[in-house]
């Protein structure tokens, strides 16, 4: 690239020339967009740290991130400038969308396509642009990682700040998938959490009407699953969303397994059969498919599961639904900063499990004189901070119907909370 002159001519009465737009791209583009949902969102302190990083490695006053909208550009990041978005016609960006690598304008009141332009002859009076296309995995550009100078550069980035503009560039739109890519697994997450609970309630309930709402649920449990398939298999997406994506899958398949339990039980007929399984397995299943939950809710979640097996005569995967059920209910009724706990115990003649919180616990009225919660048939506690009970009532009828028992009360010591223990059958093994 010729390098212009320095100096600072006279650019009243000059034009200008925006830059052209392919159709077929500015769709694809446009869509790559619609599906991030980045434009006008707040700023972020990783967008931010970029370009402050980019500013100070290419010693330019001004580093933006400018992602190009059909008639405007908006900065996600800024750094030197107050202005959120200019018009499109008016982007040096929108130059660069379209350039291989990145693009220079060592003096802009000396080039024919930026000399009249508003952003050259008024503020930020830009003379020196340099900008790094933002490109997701098709090779689209979305933006760019640019810096501005008021200041014209003759000999522009040096090779160093080249490469690191364009790897910094890089980042970005690795960072604007991890967003779109975590997005939409919240959306995923939600609507899980959302058939789990239906499904809880409807394995507790027989009849037709069950079998039929069971059913249905297969078509946004299927698309659960394979949403998340596709982003567990998308290498281009850094590990962290992938991970969540395979839990995401893991609990769809689950999910799936109850509705086709469901599905397949005859009508009146009892539920699975007990069979001689280690606790740890299903109670480890159930810690996995509520993690999601508890990092949404801000509480810690604590694994209590032992070393050594501890065998019971029960069936699975109920044991995980009742599992899930109880630390749902739990992470839900928790503050943020609190603690759900997951033990595993072997009583004096009977295995089981609990789940320990740092919740407002039980309300006094419904404790009896020993101190358990009162649970009759259709009744339910009256648990501080506004629950129902309802998935309690729903669980202590899934462990009944395994011939185990439900124990709830509150917690003793400081921390206060609900106490929740499942007893089941020994193996005798």
């Amino acid at each position: 690239m010729t390098k212009a002159d320095t100096g600072k001519p006279e650019t009243i009465g000059k034009t200008f020339t925006p830059a052209g737009r392919d159709p077929a791209r500015e769709r694809r583009r446009m869509a790559h967009l619609d599906r991030l949902g980045v434009l006008d969102t707040p700023p972020e302190p990783g967008f931010d740290r970029i370009v402050d990083i980019v500013s100070d490695l290419c010693r330019a006053p001004i580093a933006l991130v400018s992602l190009i909208d059909t008639d405007r550009q908006w900065f996600k990041a800024r750094h030197g400038l107050d202005a959120t978005e200019t018009p499109r016609d008016w982007a040096f960006c929108d130059h660069a969308l379209a350039a291989p690598t990145v693009l220079e304008v060592p003096d802009a009141a000396q080039d024919p396509r930026f000399a009249g332009n508003p952003l050259v002859v008024g503020p930020p009076f830009i003379r020196f642009y340099a900008g790094a296309p933002i490109r997701l995995g098709d090779g689209i550009a979305l933006g760019t990682l640019c810096v501005i100078d008021p200041e014209p550069r003759p000999d522009g980035l040096d090779d160093r700040q080249t490469r690191m503009l364009e790897a910094h560039a890089a980042l970005v739109a690795e960072r604007l998938q991890l967003l779109a890519a975590n997005d939409h697994l919240r959306e995923q997450m939600d609507l899980a959490v959302r058939v789990q609970t239906r499904l809880v309630d409807m394995a507790a309930t027989p009849g037709q009407a069950v079998q039929e709402l069971a059913h249905e649920l297969r078509t946004p449990l299927c698309s659960t699953m394979g949403y998340a398939a596709l982003i567990a298999a998308d290498q281009r997406l850094p590990q962290e969303p992938r991970a969540w994506a395979g839990s995401i899958e893991e609990a769809g398949r689950w999910m799936l397994g109850l509705v086709n339990r469901l599905l397949a039980r005859p009508r009146g007929a009892e539920g699975p059969r007990p069979q001689v399984i280690d606790l740890r397995q299903p109670l480890a299943a159930a810690l996995r498919l509520v993690h999601g939950l508890s990092l949404e809710a801000g509480i810690r979640l604590e694994d209590g599961l032992t070393a050594e097996p501890v065998t019971a005569e029960a069936d699975a995967a109920t044991v995980q639904q009742v599992a899930v059920n109880l630390l749902a209910n739990a992470i839900k009724y928790t503050p943020a900063g609190g603690t759900v706990r997951l033990d595993i115990a072997r009583g004096p003649d009977r295995p089981g499990f609990a789940v320990l919180d740092t919740g407002p616990g039980v309300a006094p009225d419904r404790l009896g004189d020993g101190g358990d919660a009162i649970l009759g048939r259709g009744a339910a506690p009256a648990v501080g901070g506004g629950s129902s009970g309802m998935g309690l009532d729903i669980t202590r009828r899934l462990v009944e119907g395994q011939g185990g028992r439900i124990e709830i009360g509150n917690r003793k010591g400081s921390q206060g909370g609900l106490n929740v223990s499942v007893w089941l059958h020994s193996a005798n093994c």
